[in-house]
């Protein structure tokens, strides 16, 4: 009887704590993030719908996602909370991820926000100076301050038209899954 529990207790205790399949993001060799079950994750499928959830099971190369959607919304107080929509499974290929969220990429003078959000306010500060004093607007004097506000806005332009806010997989990024345990 005795043999028999200790038996028992060992294979729940080994079914309890067996491993699951993992779920990676590389960078070629370089490990930047893993999910595995119970884990969230956000990220762009091939139709380029961006999805989130919890990762429910992690098979081969496939993985199933509760699919949710957190929002920020009021309560009967006026102060935001949280609430979570449930929009069921989802199975799908790794290969069906088509771009990852970037991590830190709302600086804003790598995205160029900075820079068309300074020259816009000196430009249109500029123009409304000029007409007050009576000058002219596109006069010697200041041609060149308008010249350097504008070049800088269109730098802007070019940050913010070359900045991605998504990692999109391909020969440097790559999803996959690594075995860690027999699935039953």
């Amino acid at each position: 009887m005795k043999l028999s529990c200790f038996l028992f207790c060992c294979c729940l205790s080994a079914k309890l704590f067996a491993q699951n399949d993992l779920l990676l993001l590389k960078d070629k060799t370089q490990t930047l993030q893993t999910w595995t079950n119970g884990s969230y994750i956000q990220f762009q499928f091939s139709s380029k719908q961006w999805i989130e959830g919890i990762v429910k099971m992690v098979r081969n190369d496939s993985i199933t996602i509760d699919q949710i959607q957190l929002r920020q919304v009021g309560n009967q107080f006026g102060f935001a909370s949280t609430d979570t929509a449930h929009f069921g499974l989802l199975k799908l290929h790794v290969n069906e991820i088509y771009g990852m969220p970037k991590k830190g990429s709302s600086n804003i003078i790598s995205n160029g926000a900075l820079f068309q959000l300074g020259s816009g306010a000196y430009i249109l500060l500029n123009i409304t100076n000029s007409l007050i004093k009576g000058e002219a607007i596109f006069g010697a004097q200041n041609l060149t301050g308008l010249g350097i506000a504008g070049g800088f806005f269109i730098l802007g332009k070019v940050l913010q038209s070359t900045h991605k806010t998504y990692l999109k997989m391909g020969s440097r990024y790559k999803m996959m899954t690594i075995q860690l345990g027999t699935n039953p």
